[in-house]
C-alpha cells in the first residue's frame, strides 16, 4: 500500500501541482479515518518532493495539518453522535473495543494531554479521536490541541524528508523504530498501571 500511494503521489509531479497538494491533504485525512493508511510515509514522502519540486514546502505542511486536523474532527464527531452503538455493530472494525477501553484509561488518567499528544502515539490516533468524541469532550480544546499536535508532528517529519532528499527512506526506517519504542512503553505504562491498580485492592483488603 504504501508504495501504491507513493508512485501515485510521484505521478502527481506532472500534471498542475495543486493536484499533488490535494493528494497529500486527502492522504493526511483518510489516514486519520481508515488507519492503515500509512499518512506518515507519504507526508515524508512529499517532503521529498518539496525538495526537488515542483512542490514546496509550506504548502505539503498546511494541506498535510489541514487534512490531518480534519480528519481526527471527523473521527472525534462520529465517536460523539455515534459512540458504543457503532462499536456494538462492529462497523468500525478497524477500531477494538480493547483499545478504545485502553483510551479511555488514558483520558482518566492524563484528560487533555491525550489529545494534544495524539500525532506522537503512532497506531493510536483513530481510537483516541473517537474515544474523545465518545467521552463527549469539548470541541473547542480539543479540536485546538489537535490543531497544535497535527502541525508540530507534521512540520518535523514533511521537513526531515525535505532534508534528507533522496534518502527519504531512512526517516520511514525511524518512524516505524519510533513507533514500536511507542508500543513498549505504552504497555510498560499500562502494566505500571496495573500493578498499582492491584497494589491498592490488597490495601484495602
Amino acid at each position: 500500500m504504501e508504495q501504491f500511494f507513493a508512485e501515485l503521489l510521484e505521478k502527481t509531479t506532472e500534471v498542475p501541482v495543486i493536484w499533488g497538494y490535494t493528494l497529500v491533504f486527502f492522504i493526511a485525512w483518510l489516514e486519520n479515518v481508515f488507519p492503515p493508511i500509512p499518512g506518515d510515509v507519504l507526508v515524508v514522502f512529499a517532503g521529498y518532493l518539496a525538495a526537488i519540486g515542483p512542490m514546496t514546502i509550506f504548502p505539503v505542511i498546511a494541506f498535510s495539518t489541514l487534512g490531518g486536523i480534519l480528519g481526527f474532527m471527523c473521527m472525534y464527531y462520529i465517536g460523539r453522535y455515534g459512540g458504543p452503538r457503532l462499536l456494538e455493530s462492529r462497523a468500525l472494525r478497524w477500531l477494538p473495543s480493547e483499545s478504545v477501553s485502553r483510551v479511555q484509561n488514558w483520558l482518566h488518567t492524563w484528560g487533555y494531554t491525550v489529545v494534544a499528544a495524539n500525532r506522537f502515539l503512532s497506531g493510536a490516533r483513530t481510537v483516541i479521536a473517537f474515544t474523545v468524541g465518545m467521552n463527549r469532550m469539548p470541541a473547542l480544546p480539543v479540536g485546538l490541541l489537535a490543531s497544535l499536535s497535527a502541525a508540530v508532528w507534521v512540520t518535523l517529519i514533511t521537513v526531515l524528508g525535505y532534508v534528507v532528499g533522496d534518502e527519504w527512506e531512512r526517516v520511514v526506517d525511524y518512524l516505524a523504530r519510533y513507533g514500536r519504542v511507542i508500543s513498549v512503553v505504552i504497555f510498560l505504562f499500562l502494566a505500571w498501571q496495573l500493578y498499582k491498580a492491584i497494589r491498592r485492592i490488597r490495601q484495602k483488603v
